[in-house]
């Protein structure tokens, strides 16, 4: 049973285990395909964020250009007029700051002055974006870095055209001061996420312009981010696929996105400028992790279904078991007291006739003492036989057998008769119903009280042989045989009752003449009990 128990435990086990296997693995091929999917549209969603934007940067870059050099062309022809011509420059381009003309050497001609901390000589020729127009006839627009206005405190670029003859030699400069806030006013359109970020910045690294939801963004304008991403596209020119990429500043996992602003030369200083649209993975993940809490608390709940029903269903098991284990008591209860019953009766119908006619012979003075005793032995050894098979333990014949060798070893060596008794493959035990043990045992009785009366004999040899099949009991003794014996085994109860037990156990019973000599050729009795 406990075997049993084992198994069905672990047939549950491994159903339940399996069960909550193919849930999960069918949840972790969902949660798999639905963050590619989430990867891929955040790809695709910064590419045309990066994308929109960097054209809405380079088309207000290339309107500034057009009417900055259609402004410097017009100042060549017509100098005298240049107070005419920048003033109809921020008609057109209202968002314009501070509009100058330098000459060949840097000093400012016409507009605005410089301020006082930059009016000293060489400090406008000396710098980058003036120096990318000196010496390049085809040197198109220049970006100067950006500069931190103190008294607006507000961060500006210069925008500035070359003036040049027909000679191509320099003539002067056009520059406007272009409020940074002019560049970004279209981050502004588009939503990036709460941790995400826009950033301008150029070939050389530092960044122009910059949205993210940081209190540090303006003190970031003017200083170079370190990307070796950004840095592998200025040189290979080829732009790289949206990379994962985590901020130092804010330690935030980023999706991003690179864009080149101008796809043809245009600037002078830097090279070229670039956008970067960043997505951070809190944001686009989110509604993938609320589906990965979703998916946790189904397979939780699989976990505590599943366990809650193989407990269930294992309890049922054990109050079924119990409840078969308590049937079967009973069934073997109800057999035993079957089999008592039988026992009596067979007591009353034997045991009390031999009894009753004993009686009857002793007082009508038909039986001598030797009679009587014998008689009476005979219903003793009767009764005893039904006291060893009425045991109330299971039903083993063994014991049963071996009082019976016990009691009649003892008598018949009393009588001078020498008792051989063997067991062939014993077992450890035989199950056999005590009615039937019963009736073994009288077959046996029966064989050997013929020996002790008719046969003469000096010597008994019993063999009991034991096999899963059969029992099988032969019984030879070396006497005068049944030919010559004074009472033949088929008078009075001898061979009729033994016949008739035999019947009732479904057994076969031989005898025949053992082989000895003429004069003692002895009888062996032979009963098979089929056993399955």
């Amino acid at each position: 049973m406990v075997s049993r128990r084992r198994q069905l435990t672990l047939v549950v086990l491994g159903g339940a285990t399996a069960l909550n296997l193919l849930i999960g693995a069918m949840l972790a091929l969902f949660l798999l395909q639905s963050y590619q999917q989430t990867l891929e549209h955040a790809k695709v969603t910064a590419h045309n964020l990066s994308t929109v934007l960097k054209e809405n940067i380079s088309g207000t870059l290339r309107a500034l250009d057009a009417s900055l050099g259609s402004t410097a062309d017009d100042l060549l022809q017509l100098p005298a007029g240049a107070a005419g011509l920048l003033a109809q420059l921020r008609e057109r381009q209202p968002e314009l700051g501070a509009l100058r003309v330098f000459d060949a050497a840097g000093r400012v001609r016409q507009g605005t002055p410089l301020p006082a901390d930059t009016a000293g000589a060489g400090a406008v020729a000396g710098q980058a974006w003036f120096q990318s127009l000196q010496g390049r006839p085809g040197a198109g627009l220049s970006i100067s870095p950006p500069r931190l206005d103190r008294a607006s405190g507000r961060w500006h670029v210069l925008l500035a055209r070359a003036m040049r003859d027909a000679d191509g030699r320099l003539r002067g400069v056009l520059a406007a001061e272009v409020d940074l806030a002019r560049l970004s006013s279209a981050f502004s359109l588009v939503s990036v996420g709460a941790k995400g970020t826009m950033t301008l910045s150029s070939s050389d690294g530092l960044v122009f312009a910059r949205y993210a939801r940081l209190r540090y963004d303006d003190a970031m304008i003017g200083k170079a981010l370190v990307s070796p991403k950004l840095r592998a596209y200025i040189a290979s020119g080829k732009r790289p696929e949206a990379y994962l990429f985590t901020s130092q500043q804010d330690d935030t996992e980023r999706l991003v996105s690179l864009q080149r602003i101008f796809d043809r030369p245009l600037l002078a200083a830097p090279a070229n400028l670039y956008f970067s649209v960043g997505l951070a993975s809190d944001d686009y993940l989110q509604k993938w992790r609320e589906e990965a809490r979703a998916a946790a608390i189904i397979m939780l709940f699989s976990l505590l279904i599943s366990g809650a029903a193989a407990w269930g269903l294992l309890r049922l098991w054990g109050e079924r078991e119990a409840h078969q284990q308590q049937l079967r008591a009973f069934e073997r209860e109800h057999a035993v007291n079957d089999e008592r019953l039988r026992i009596i009766q067979d007591l009353h119908d034997g045991v009390g006739s031999q009894l009753l006619s004993t009686l009857m012979m002793v007082q009508a003075g038909n039986a001598s003492r030797e009679q009587t005793v014998l008689l009476l032995q005979e219903c003793m050894d009767d009764m005893r036989l039904a006291i060893d098979t009425l045991a109330p333990d299971e039903p083993d014949l063994l014991p049963v057998l071996g009082n019976f060798r016990f009691r009649m070893e003892a008598r018949y060596r009393a009588v001078g008769m020498e008792f051989l008794w063997t067991n062939h493959a014993l077992p450890d035990a035989l199950t056999l119903a005590p009615h039937a043990g019963l009736q073994v045992l009288r077959l046996l009785q029966e064989a050997l009280a013929n020996v002790l009366r008719h046969a003469q004999a000096r010597r008994l040899k019993i063999d009991v042989y034991f096999s899963p099949r059969e029992l099988r009991v032969r019984v030879e003794d070396d006497g005068v045989g049944m030919a010559t014996a004074t009472a033949p085994l088929g008078a009075g109860r001898g061979l009729a009752n033994m016949r008739m037990r035999a019947h009732k156990l479904g057994a076969t019973l031989d005898w025949r003449a053992a082989g000895g000599d003429a004069q003692r050729p002895g009888t062996v009795v032979e009963l098979s009990l089929p056993l399955k």
